[in-house]
Order: C-alpha cells, then structure tokens, then sequence
C-alpha cells in the first residue's frame, strides 16, 4: 500500500478534458496507473497559481468541480478523504482515498473567509506558496528578499491548525519555513522535498529543516524530479541515497513519497508514472530495508500523521 503525498493530476487532466477513470498514454497518474501502482491514497493538489496568479481562486474553484464531478461518475474507485473515518472506510472499502490539497495560497485572495469556504467544500491540506511571494509568505524563489510569514499567512497557519488541516511547507522560502514551524502547533509536511545534503537544490531541505519536521512529527515526501534528486541522469539510485539520508538522520519515521507526478516533465526513469511503484518497493527490499520499515514509508507514516490532523 502507498500513500503519495503530491501530484498536480487534477490540473493536467481537467486542462486536457480526459476522465481520471480513463487509463492515459499521456502524464503520469490517472484512476487505473494508481490502483496497478498500489496508491491507497493520493494527495491532489490544486494549483491555480499558473499561469496567472490573479486568477487563482477561480481556476482552483474549477479544479475542485471537476474533481467532484469526477467523483460523482466515478464514486465507486473513488473515496474522498475529509475526516480520519473516512481513511478507515476507504482502507476496508479497497477504494482509492482522493485527499484534496491546494498548492499555493493565491487561491485564498487574502481572504481567511476563503480558506474556511475552500475547507467546507473538501480541502484538507494546503502548500502557503509555490516558488514566488503571495499574501502568505515568500516562496524559494524569493529568498534573496529573506522574507517570512506575512501577518495573513500567520492567521492561516493558526486557523488551519484550528480546522485540522494539513500545512505544506514545500516550496516556501526558509525564513517563511521556521515560521511556520515555530507557530505551528501541530506537525507539517513537506508533501515533495527532497534533501539538501544529497543534492543541493534550492527546492531541497537542509539537515535542519529535515530534523525540524521530524521534531515535529512531520513527514518528508519525496520527490520523483531527476533535477531535484542528483545530477543529470539521476534514477532510483539517487532516490535510496535521498531515502537512506533522512533514515540516517531522524529515522524511519519521517518520510514517505510525494512524487509530484503530473507537476514534473519526467520522472526517474526507473519508475515513469504511478504503475510503477512496486519497482521502489522492490529496490528497497533489495536495499536492505525490512518488511516494517518499507511499510512505514510507504503509507503508515503518512496515514499516523492523518489522523494525528484530520478531524
């Protein structure tokens, strides 16, 4: 069983106008690739920062109708995780638990009003940036400005604790990540990040970022992108070192998957769309892990942290 903690799937085939019940030679997940992949839940995240931040709002309004338009069809394969009882009917049901995240608080207009409307109409986790400055916080992109959580982006945090919702600090700048943990009262996630030490990339996490959300009782997702992962031909070789760094440093506990598929032009070669997870499952028996450990970072540990949040 896999838990994948981030895939923009939602915004490739709502702009291709293609069913998530359909399997696809196109992109990298879609309902049939998840269930051959082993996908008990998957994390979509609505992006609706790109290409225009100013119509954020109404671009993720139209990812989250044609998610549950989706769902109305396809109700059967589908199991829309909002509270932690429905992670436990999905795991009995056999049906794919659909989480809904938005990446980027754009969508939010400044708006705390927002925030609470987007969590009545299934919202459960939420990434405060993408690469660049919004009302929240300023993204990776940005750090050369050294800015943090703006006075909006502390009121979100705080409320997005109190609803029980899931906060996302991949992509946001340092400054802005030490805000958030030190306000936060609950763990958070980097839902696809990747470490620092292995391979310095400005969208990786430094050893004590890692140690942080692990303090916390947060989890790692790591990500599927070559870039991020090693130099130029980088592959699941690169993905163990990623995975053996943050074993090494906080242990097993922390981490897990966050492919990015669908957000990502390729992934590793080795496993090219979301069909393909047991060729990771494989290679971290073949690494050495054991049966308990390989459990842990596959699902258990994101699924702990679910009902750690979710109401």
């Amino acid at each position: 069983m896999v838990v994948d903690m981030h895939c923009d799937t939602l915004s490739v085939a709502f702009r291709n106008k293609r069913s998530l019940a359909i399997e696809s030679h196109e992109g990298h997940a879609d309902l049939p690739r998840l269930r051959k992949g082993g996908v008990l839940i998957q994390f979509f995240a609505l992006f609706g920062a790109d290409p225009n931040p100013s119509n954020a709002l109404l671009f993720t309004l139209q990812l989250l109708d044609y998610f549950w338009e989706e769902y109305q069809e396809n109700c059967k394969l589908i199991e829309p995780i909002l509270s932690r009882e429905d992670i436990d009917r999905s795991l009995a049901t056999g049906k794919i638990g659909a989480f809904l995240t938005i990446e980027g608080g754009e969508a939010l207009g400044g708006s705390i009003q927002i925030l609470r409307t987007f969590y009545r109409l299934g919202i459960r986790g939420l990434g405060l940036t993408w690469n660049y400055r919004n009302e929240l916080a300023d993204g990776v992109g940005e750090s050369r400005t050294g800015g943090g959580l703006t006075r909006f982006g502390t009121e979100v945090v705080k409320e997005m604790n109190r609803l029980g919702m899931v906060i996302d600090v991949s992509h946001i700048s340092e400054r802005g990540f030490w805000d958030v943990l030190e306000l936060s009262n609950g763990p958070v996630i980097a839902s696809h990040s990747n470490c620092r030490s292995v391979w310095d990339h400005p969208r990786n996490l430094s050893d004590e970022q890692i140690k942080a959300i692990a303090q916390k009782g947060g989890i790692i997702g790591l990500n599927f992108m070559p870039d991020f992962l090693g130099p130029p031909g980088a592959g699941l070789n690169s993905l163990l070192k990623h995975i053996d760094h943050i074993c090494n440093l906080v242990g097993d506990d922390y981490l897990g998957f966050g492919s990015d598929f669908d957000g990502i032009k390729a992934s590793i070669p080795e496993v090219p769309d979301a069909a393909h997870y047991p060729v990771i499952i494989e290679a971290l028996q073949k690494h050495g892990f054991d049966d308990v450990s390989i459990g842990k970072i596959c699902s258990e540990n994101c699924l702990r942290l679910l009902k750690a949040i979710l109401k």
